[in-house]
């Protein structure tokens, strides 16, 4: 580890008031006139040029390498850079101004700079007969408020350090697409810096403001894997997070009079500002590092003491892997351990590899409130066979997953959605000879797989023998109507659980508003979906959400009753529109623009609503809504359904509509009785075309979709009610297709959320998480079940979560022992 000066020989940045000339020697002295303009100048050497479209974020001196060297130079980004200035000596009401750093001669590879203010006034020379002091900051676009009416400015530093360019050079420091050393250029508007200046009186009006970087700098040179390990490894984000907690990033404020720094703003702000994170995805593809490469990014810290010990620098790798190094070493500038402002540590990493374990929940604080979390989630868990023979035209298919979920009758698959990152699973149990089993692709899953056998084999997934827990599962409980009402299946689940739990204490878990990510490492959550009203009763902790709507038709955000008294949001959309299928046999229903096929829902949608048949269109659109809803600081619980199935040439996807009319007659048999009977010509079907039905359904008193209608009585007596069937329809359809289309979908919407817009996402479920691609019917689909889940697990890393009351600790503490050190 490397403990490096800014710039060369420790010089610092200094801006001379110069009238735009380097030639200062020969100039006879000029005095300043009170109510003048100030000018900001350079002297030669003050600055070295740089390309004034991109900033060259740190360049190695001539004579060093990227393997040895000691020093880095900063360059300015001439028209590009700017900077606050404040007098407090300054003329009266033009004692502050904002700035931009140009170049008075680009050409030149010595060139030096001088400020041009940015609006109409710049800062006034005050009494000349006094001293003046200047005081000044760079970044302009990262102070927060200051420097206007006081000598203090206040700034933030992110959890996500959004990086730029990957750029590629040789040991050299040359650009060279075949070089070994792979750099993520930061954003250097983070590399904060405070200027200061003097002017006496009687002296020339050249004010001198030197500038000196505050910002603490870790330089991080990550090493490809190791020889006996894989070829390469595919980098999705560095994190450096510390271990007891200490907030390295967020709001500071610094007097640049006294040179004295303020954190209570992050200090007290209940976020989790203990990690900082710098993403390694360039044009949505994460940085592949192969054996004998070499990737560096560098964070920007508060300007604060830390103690190295204190910090982790860890790599995530594409599937949710996380490799982890403490920072160890004494020899600091001041030979304490300690980090200091202003300076750049070196840290070089060993070469990845060794671990296997899906650890990424690891880097997540243990004050982290769960509500603050985004998760990855699959649909439909266990229906992870894709059938190659399936008739993309008119089948129904569905699976919903290629991966195992947990590799329960796993045999011959190397990985599992578990390894790769996912964390909630969505399960249907049916009931068979009173034992809950799961239930997955129109069946029960053969080998028959028990509630019990899938808890089990979360336990040792989430809370490993002998090995300290980092990871938490939810698993959401599903109803399957196959023989049993709602109430008399959960009885038999909760027996199960109750069970489980007796054999098994302090894995069940519940969720609230309150619960932190320390709450539930090593557990397990259970949420048990319920159509009805019907609670469970019993011993084991489990959550469950009452009325919730299994419909395939949600064309907007639904909402349920949660057990710990929130409200769960649900955006789950999932019978949607084929654009591939645009044509083919009546009675289906095909629309224009790339709609293509459609199911009967949403043409009767569209002709009583104005409904718009792009399906797929609506479910993105749903999807942005709930995102909003969650940034807008909800208590509720979130769940983004992703998945769904586009429709085939099938009725039973599709829907269709067959209608029957009766009307309430009254007949003589022993006194006077009411019976319903059928309409003469009111009946049909089947109809796919809603504008094709031929009658007015404000003519009856009421329309239900099963044969069910109210007792016929006088209430009703002369009234007419219209029974329909087929329209909730929905069974299946083509699963790799909608994922192929929608899971893209997602990946540009989250992959928008950059900055100032990143925000918790909840519990996101998707079709096949955790592959890239999907094969059947001769045809490969591009799901994008890797890039996803990746997002959404970054996401976690790149702002500060809000914080609970859990006491936070080394988050499982994945850092390790020069003896076990899985880098070395």
């Amino acid at each position: 580890m490397k403990y490096l000066k800014y710039i060369t020989n420790g010089a610092l940045f200094a801006l001379l008031l110069a009238g735009c000339s380097d030639d200062l020697d020969n100039k006879p002295v000029v005095l300043p006139v009170s109510g003048d303009e100030i000018e900001f100048g350079a002297a030669p050497g003050g600055f070295t040029d740089v390309n004034p479209e991109s900033r060259t974020i740190y360049d190695v001196p001539a004579g060093s390498t990227f393997d040895n060297y000691q020093l880095l130079n900063i360059k300015w980004q001439y028209g590009i850079d700017q900077v606050r200035v404040y007098c407090p000596e300054g003329a009266e009401g033009f004692r502050t101004a904002d700035y931009t750093v140009e170049a008075t001669d680009a050409s030149s590879g010595s060139s030096t700079g001088f400020l041009v203010k940015n609006g109409e006034t710049g800062v006034r020379w005050g009494n000349t007969g006094k001293p003046h002091n200047f005081y000044a900051f760079y970044s302009l676009g990262k102070i927060d408020e200051g420097l206007q009416t006081g000598t203090t400015v206040t700034a933030t530093i992110p959890t996500g350090q959004e990086g730029g360019k990957l750029l590629t050079y040789n040991n050299d420091g040359n650009e060279d697409p075949n070089g070994k050393f792979k750099i993520i250029t930061p954003d250097m508007s983070f590399c904060m810096m405070a200027g200061k200046g003097t002017w006496t009186p009687g002296t020339d009006k050249n004010v001198a403001l030197t500038f000196t970087p505050i910002v603490t700098v870790l330089d991080v040179l990550i090493n490809g894997p190791k020889e006996d390990d894989v070829e390469f490894m595919n980098i999705v984000s560095v994190s450096v997070r510390s271990k007891s907690g200490k907030n390295i990033v967020g709001t500071f404020s610094y007097d640049l009079a006294n040179e004295s720094y303020n954190f209570d703003a992050t200090d007290q702000s209940h976020t989790a500002a203990s990690i900082a994170t710098v993403q390694t995805i360039i044009d949505n593809n994460p940085v592949r590092l192969e054996q004998n490469q070499q990737l560096n990014v560098k964070f920007f810290l508060l300007p604060r003491d830390i103690k190295e010990g204190d910090l982790v620098v860890s790599v995530l790798t594409e599937g949710g892997v996380v490799y982890s190094k403490t920072i160890s070493g004494t020899s600091t500038s001041g030979g304490d351990g300690v980090l200091g402002a202003g300076l750049i540590t070196r840290i070089k990493t060993p070469k990845l590899g060794g671990q296997e374990a899906n650890n990424w929940m690891s880097q997540i604080p243990d004050n982290a409130l769960f509500t603050q979390l985004s998760l990855p989630g699959s649909k439909n868990s266990f229906a992870y066979r894709v059938d190659a023979g399936y008739d993309p035209q008119t089948g129904l298919s569905k699976f919903y997953q290629a991966l195992p979920p947990l590799g329960i009758n796993a045999t011959v698959e190397t990985t599992t959605q578990f390894d790769e990152g996912i964390r909630v699973f969505d399960v249907h149990l049916n009931i068979d000879r009173r034992t809950p089993v799961v239930y997955a692709g129109g069946a029960n899953v053969s080998p028959q797989i028990t509630l019990a056998t899938v808890l089990n084999t979360l336990r040792a997934k989430v809370n490993p023998n002998n090995e300290t827990a980092s990871e938490c599962a939810v698993v959401f409980l599903n109803y399957v109507n196959d023989g049993y009402t709602v109430s008399e299946w959960l009885p038999m689940v909760m027996d199960a659980l109750d069970s489980w739990n007796s054999s098994n204490g302090g894995i069940l878990t519940t969720l609230d508003q309150n619960t932190t990510m320390g709450d539930v490492r090593g557990k397990v959550a259970v949420i048990i979906n319920l159509q009805t009203s019907d609670r469970p009763t019993g011993s084991a902790p489990v959550n469950y959400i009452n009325n919730f709507s299994t419909s395939v038709q949600n064309t907007s955000i639904v909402s349920a009753p949660y057990s710990r008294g929130a409200t769960v949001r649900i955006q789950n959309l999932q019978q949607c529109n084929n654009p591939e299928i645009t044509s083919g046999e009546t009675p289906y229903v095909y629309k224009g623009k790339g709609i293509g096929l459609v199911p009967y829902f949403i043409t009767r949608e569209n002709k009583l609503d104005g409904a718009s048949f792009d399906l797929i269109e609506t479910k993105r659109n749903l999807m942005k809504e709930l995102n909003s809803e969650i940034a807008q600081g909800g208590q509720n619980l979130y769940i983004n359904d992703l998945s769904g199935f586009c429709v085939t040439k099938n009725q039973s996807s599709t829907g269709y509509l067959n209608y029957d009319a009766y009307v309430c007659e009254d007949y003589w048999a022993f006194g006077t009785r009411y019976r319903w009977s059928s309409v003469d010509g009111e009946s049909g079907g089947p109809i796919y075309d809603y504008a094709n039905f031929p009658l007015d359904e404000s003519d009856y008193v009421g329309v239900s979709s099963s044969a069910e209608r109210p007792e016929a009585s006088s209430n009703y007596l002369g009234k007419k009610w219209l029974v329909t069937a087929g329209n909730d329809l929905g069974n299946g359809g083509n699963t790799c297709l909608f994922a192929e289309l929608f899971n893209g979908e997602a990946v540009t919407e989250y992959s928008s959320l950059v900055g100032g817009l990143r925000q918790p996402l909840g519990i996101v479920l998707m079709n096949f998480a955790g592959v890239a691609t999907v094969d059947a019917s001769n045809r490969s689909y591009a799901v994008q079940g890797i890039r996803l889940p990746r997002l959404i697990m970054m996401n976690n890393f790149m702002f500060p979560l809000k914080t609970g009351t859990t006491t936070t600790r080394s988050s499982s503490d994945t850092s390790y022992s020069k003896e076990g050190n899985v880098w070395d």
